[in-house]
């Protein structure tokens, strides 16, 4: 929530979607409503979008509808936590870092009649520092070799507390290996390298249904079903690189005992982007044109066709398309140039990637360098809190 599209804000959006989900949890008059994190786009997220998020809330509560909510990566833990003190007595159970089962990372849910409990382990997003401090802790001297070693074993403990009597779901929110990630989506591409990559088979085996965040695509392999993972995606389409997905929420049928019967209601009220063109191949004002009246209500990214630098061409194609947020003008005589790059559209990650390739002849970095390089920016940007 607070995510805005380049520099168009989206607050009667995230509204609308809100509203939308809530709706759908009366109609199917759920038993309790699952958050698989990233509530918010930054650490530090604009009033308006904590006004939006506790709107949600309050109405969950005056429908009796109770949640389990955990922090993503984009989320602030600590600032998370905070609001948990006062959630939790209205059965809105926030966790904002990682925790023992004993202190807080399994929640238990009672279903409308009180016949069933779900038990909950809830994972928010592990920083490398968690996976040390859960090792110093749990490990009884062992050393984790890799991030996901330390993920898996956390998942493990939590799933201790799974009962065969009892509906036993995970909540996390990880990166499976195999992942669909579409280029130029809403994911930080520091967090969706193989370096934080979980295998799906670390899923606990006891786990029937398993809440993923983190992946804004819910459209994933197949195999990951397999393993009872579902990954719910992302509310809006965030960027344009999800331009087709359907966003939506999973509506999870299941008893102890039992395989989960799952769901996905497509969100009808989320405005869709949309590409005109491609990079190389960029459509002419003429075949803008053409295709105008049929954009009506999406928002746009349009790739231009330009034999030579046109002035006011921008300006032109906003007249002919008003919902176009990003104009990309491809200049026909300046296809072939390679190693030209526009560094105005490349994340941290991919520049330092870039940096040291250059260095060393196309090389990629070491995944300790990385880590490190990761490490340091989750420092700067707040995200290790």
């Amino acid at each position: 929530i607070g995510k805005p599209l380049r520099n168009e804000k989206r607050d009667d959006e995230y509204i609308g979607a809100l509203a939308e989900v809530l709706d759908i949890g009366k109609r199917e008059q759920v038993d309790c409503v699952l958050v698989a994190g990233d509530i918010f786009d930054s650490v530090a997220p604009p009033p308006e979008a904590e006004r939006i998020v506790f709107d949600f809330l309050r109405e969950l509560i005056g429908a009796r509808i109770p949640a389990v909510v955990i922090a993503g990566n984009h989320d602030h833990p600590r600032r998370m936590n905070a609001f948990s003190r006062v959630l939790d007595l209205m059965d809105v159970h926030v966790r904002g870092e990682p925790a023992t089962a004993e202190e807080g990372g399994v929640i238990e849910i009672a279903s409308r009649d009180g016949v069933e409990t779900a038990v909950i382990a809830a994972l928010p997003w592990v920083s490398e520092r968690k996976v040390r401090d859960f090792e110093s802790l749990f490990a009884s001297g062992e050393h984790f070799a890799a991030y996901a070693e330390g993920v898996s074993a956390m998942l493990k403990h939590l799933a201790r507390c799974f009962r065969p009597e009892a509906v036993n779901i995970l909540l996390a929110h990880l990166f499976l290996s195999g992942a669909v990630v579409a280029p130029e989506s809403g994911e930080r591409p520091l967090h969706i390298g193989n370096l934080y990559a979980v295998n799906p088979q670390m899923i606990p085996s006891n786990a029937q249904y398993a809440a993923l965040g983190h992946i804004h695509n819910p459209a994933q392999p197949s195999s990951f079903q397999l393993a009872n993972a579902y990954y719910s995606g992302s509310l809006l389409q965030c960027d344009f690189g999800e331009a087709g997905q359907q966003k939506g929420v999973n509506i999870v049928d299941v008893s102890a005992g039992s395989k989960a019967k799952v769901e996905a209601v497509t969100l009808t009220s989320v405005r869709q982007l949309k590409n005109l063109g491609s990079h190389k191949q960029g459509l002419t004002l003429d075949e803008i044109r053409s295709v105008a009246s049929e954009t009506a209500g999406a928002y746009l990214k349009v790739f231009v066709k330009a034999e030579r630098p046109v002035p006011g061409l921008a300006q032109e194609v906003r007249d002919l398309l008003p919902n176009a947020i990003d104009i990309v003008v491809e200049d026909v005589d300046r296809k072939g140039e390679e190693g030209s790059v526009d560094i105005g559209r490349q994340t941290p990650v991919e520049l330092f990637m870039a940096y040291y390739a250059d260095l060393h002849s196309g090389a990629e970095p070491p995944v300790e360098l990385m880590s490190l390089f990761n490490h340091l920016y989750e420092e700067v940007t707040g995200a290790a809190h």
